[in-house]
């Protein structure tokens, strides 16, 4: 059950998070398109490396 919550819930909620995160950067003026993309494509791995291990945890 907790697997399915993380697969089913958390990762989609990390992309998006890291989605809007990147949107709101670019609003501000604080980073630029190609820095933007560098920082959410590097939250979404890292969520998902982190989502994968948990889920080893958790069958083991």
């Amino acid at each position: 059950m907790k697997s399915l919550i993380l697969s089913k819930f958390a990762g989609p909620m990390i992309r998006h998070g890291a989605t809007v995160l990147g949107g709101w950067l670019m609003a501000e003026g604080i980073a630029d398109e190609a820095t933007t993309q560098a920082i959410v494509g590097g939250l979404t791995a890292a969520g998902g490396v982190g989502l994968s291990y948990l889920e080893k945890l958790i069958r083991a």
